[in-house]
């Protein structure tokens, strides 16, 4: 009896754990990645990022509030630990490391390097002051070391360029 009572709470607990759903952040992200990508991959590079601070940002028309990224992080972080078995290396390696550095940096420092005028907000072009966009998808700008000002944004963001190099490969 013992053993048959054992089974069934095996049985159970592996019925339970296959029916676990992904974190509700992490499927926000996901649905976000899967509508966005097709705009990111084809049109021009101001649409992916118009896509992003719709999904990103409580009032995207005004801009990122620090509450926001603190919001992002979480919702990044939890896709992330839903799909990092899945990504591969060097994708698992980046967006950790992405991860990593903004939680080094802090969600309210990190606002403050982009929010130039003080305001509270960083708008969209405050977020890519150190990116000239063009008709390109946003990954070919961002690949192109004449289109991002990498050294000026190591700079803004207090990183090593060659750290700040490795988030582009």
């Amino acid at each position: 009896m013992r053993i048959l009572t054992i089974v069934l709470i095996l049985l159970a607990s592996t019925a339970a754990a296959q029916q676990t759903k992904p974190p509700a952040d992490a499927v926000r992200v996901q649905s976000f990645l899967d509508r966005a990508q097709p705009v990111c991959l084809s049109r021009p590079a101001a649409a992916c990022v118009d896509a992003g601070l719709l999904f990103a940002a409580s009032r995207p028309k005004q801009g990122l509030s620090v509450s926001d990224i603190k919001t992002l992080r979480e919702r990044l972080g939890a896709w992330y630990g839903w799909q990092q078995a899945k990504l591969v290396e060097r994708e698992r390696l980046s967006i950790g490391l992405a991860l990593l550095l903004a939680d080094g940096i802090g969600a309210a420092r990190l606002h403050g390097m982009f929010d130039e005028d003080g305001n509270g907000v960083v708008t969209k072009s405050e977020l890519l002051a150190d990116v000239t966009l063009d008709a390109r998808p946003l990954g070919k700008i961002l690949a192109d070391p004449k289109a991002v000002d990498r050294a000026a944004m190591a700079r803004r963001l207090g990183l090593p360029l060659p750290i700040l190099n490795g988030l582009f490969r």
